[in-house]
């Protein structure tokens, strides 16, 4: 089809490949980001808004993919340019949401984050820390408990938040209270 320009409205853009856990069968962790074509680092608020005032068709970034966006330091600057830009924000492939800043859980509701789908694979530290190595149950609680009261103090119903729990022998036991928690937050 010579001559038909198709536009490109959505993008993804991993915007932090560096990962503060030790997921058990993650590439990330394994360390194949640091010996591999993809570097680990960071994306720059400058290189984020570069890409989206070179491409201004694009209506909706997906920014997770190998590591933890919220350890990009200017996450907030991208979140807030973004929605200044009219641009959609996800995290569908997921987060461990471990280690979120205050202002970062206001931002992602205040500039309508779209979605945000959180990798928690426990109901207890016990269970959660078996595949999340590194990581802490009770934070990532805390983390959505404060999302959900900047989402109330906003009238917000942004983001979409989804509970990933991948099945495993060591925490099948807990389907239920994973349920039963998704129902409570």
């Amino acid at each position: 089809m010579s001559g038909v320009k198709t536009e490109v409205t959505h993008a993804s853009i991993d915007i932090c490949t560096r990962c503060q856990l030790k997921c058990v069968s993650c590439s990330t962790s394994k360390g194949i980001i640091r010996n591999g074509i993809i570097k680990e680092g960071a994306m720059s608020f400058d290189m984020f808004k570069s890409i989206l005032d070179n491409n201004q068709e694009i209506k909706e970034v997906e920014l997770s993919n190998w590591g933890e966006i919220f350890l990009n330091p200017e996450i907030l600057k991208i979140l807030e340019y973004a929605y200044n830009n009219e641009v959609f924000l996800t995290c569908s492939n997921g987060s461990n949401f471990n280690s979120v800043k205050d202002d970062v859980l206001e931002g992602l509701v205040k500039y309508k984050f779209k979605c945000l789908n959180l990798s928690i694979d426990g109901a207890t530290q016990e269970t959660y820390e078996q595949y999340r190595k590194c990581g802490n149950l009770a934070n990532v609680i805390s983390n959505i408990k404060r999302l959900n009261f900047f989402k109330a103090q906003y009238t917000s119903p942004f983001p979409k938040v989804s509970w990933q729990f991948i099945i495993f022998g060591h925490n099948e036991h807990e389907i239920g209270r994973v349920k039963e928690l998704c129902s409570e937050l």
